[in-house]
């Protein structure tokens, strides 16, 4: 059951595969699977624990956590992209040009949503899912069940919070640094030339240059987020053996 606990939890909450638009019986039978051909895998490494129902919950919620650190940190380059794209939408003045967003159930700016696709094929190109589950077959081994966590394990997961941040500017930064001379050049022009209208002037030349610049800086973009996905082989098992105390 502890087994099936951490399996169902990163299941249900890793990008791609927990979309909200996976049906909930693949999800089920996904984890029912995981969970048998996983077990007898990493059973010597499941400890024996008194059958009290106070202990078996703390180990259950403990196993939850776990699985849920573990999806969050495949979830943070996602963040990063979305954030990317909701930047890049705001700088072009495209911030009311929404679509629903079936992940989140609420609306997001079109960019966000195509870097979004984008990074969910990137996913699957790399085989990051993949990632995920040997990662889960051997977290049972660098971190046991009932296994205190330690506080450095925190401070790996303040650090990839962090490199969100880092990562959604470098995403960003071509177009953000070319709308910026943009409107700076529309401001001299505005102060010079006051008869035009670079109010109006503005809006077909930033969303124009905007989005020739992102065509043009696709590769870079990609190769980044390829970079991301690719890193969780190393960032993973690091996470766990920092949280085990090793």
């Amino acid at each position: 059951m502890l087994v099936f606990l951490r399996v169902s939890a990163i299941m249900i909450l890793i990008p791609v595969l927990g979309h909200n638009l996976v049906p909930k019986s693949v999800k089920a039978g996904l984890v029912a699977l995981v969970t048998i051909l996983l077990y007898p895998v990493v059973s010597a490494s499941v400890v024996k624990i008194p059958p009290e129902p106070l202990l078996f919950i703390l180990f259950g919620v403990q196993e939850v956590l776990i699985a849920a650190i573990l999806a969050m940190i495949g979830q943070l380059i996602f963040t990063a992209v979305q954030f990317a794209g909701q930047l890049m939408s705001f700088q072009m003045g495209m911030a009311i040009a929404n679509v629903f967003d079936p992940a989140t159930s609420a609306q997001g700016a079109v960019v966000a949503q195509l870097a979004s696709i984008l990074a969910m094929l990137m996913w699957l190109s790399v085989g990051a899912h993949h990632t995920f589950i040997f990662a889960l077959a051997e977290s049972f081994t660098i971190l046991p069940v009932g296994t205190p966590w330690s506080f450095s394990g925190w401070e790996v997961l303040n650090d990839a919070a962090a490199q969100m941040f880092v990562m959604a500017l470098r995403l960003v930064a071509p177009v953000m640094l070319l709308l910026f001379f943009v409107y700076v050049a529309l401001g001299l022009i505005s102060r010079a030339v006051p008869q035009i209208q670079v109010f109006f002037v503005s809006f077909p030349l930033t969303v124009g240059l905007g989005l020739l610049t992102l065509a043009l800086a696709f590769p870079a973009f990609m190769s980044l987020v390829h970079d991301g996905f690719a890193s969780l082989d190393q960032d993973l098992p690091y996470f766990l053996r920092r949280l085990s105390g090793n």
